[in-house]
């Protein structure tokens, strides 16, 4: 099973124990309004509690955070979309150099010649870049994920489960400063 994430079509891996985190938040849930679909876990607040004022789930949709408002979540999404699509190019790059690895070392040179021949970046030097580009965007959507999900009202525990992390995981993001 896939889920999506909130409502832009994308797919990501499955949520906690299988369950859709669209049934867990409530988007194309139940249809009540309410925070989590059947899913609940009694931690949530009262049904329509967690939406802001203008009652709408998603910021897109005319609640509290829309695009235009400055909602920092749908930056953070915007940022790791652009983060994907860099690693994208250094993965190409990366599948490249690492086959050209492969050649030489099988040919029988040392490490240290291979790797002292390769162009900048060298092949390590683009594995750390792809891995903090990923690290920096997505630890940015999930801190704003976090926070979101608590203006919302909902509980540590709730997030914790639908992050698939512990709650003091959670409660450590949330004293964590934002940017």
């Amino acid at each position: 099973m896939s889920q999506h994430l909130i409502d832009t079509g994308e797919r990501i891996s499955p949520g906690p124990a299988g369950t859709a985190a669209s049934e867990l938040r409530g988007v194309g849930g139940n249809g009540n309004g309410s925070a989590h679909g059947p899913g609940r876990t009694g931690d949530e607040p009262a049904e329509g509690a967690a939406h802001g004022p203008e009652g709408g789930a998603h910021g897109a949709e005319g609640g509290a955070h829309g695009a235009e408002g400055g909602d920092p979540t749908l930056h953070a999404l915007e940022a790791l979309s652009a983060a994907l699509s860099e690693m994208g190019r250094d993965q190409q790059l990366l599948e490249r150099r690492l086959r050209a690895l492969h050649r030489e070392r099988s040919a029988g040179r040392p490490w240290r010649e291979i790797l002292a021949d390769e162009e900048p970046p060298g092949t390590m030097q683009i594995v750390s870049r792809m891995l903090a580009c990923l690290a920096k965007a997505s630890g940015t959507l999930r801190k704003d994920l976090v926070d979101a999900l608590r203006r919302e009202g909902v509980s540590i525990p709730a997030i914790a489960k639908l992050f698939g992390v512990t709650h003091q995981r959670v409660s450590n993001l949330l004293r964590r400063p934002s940017g």
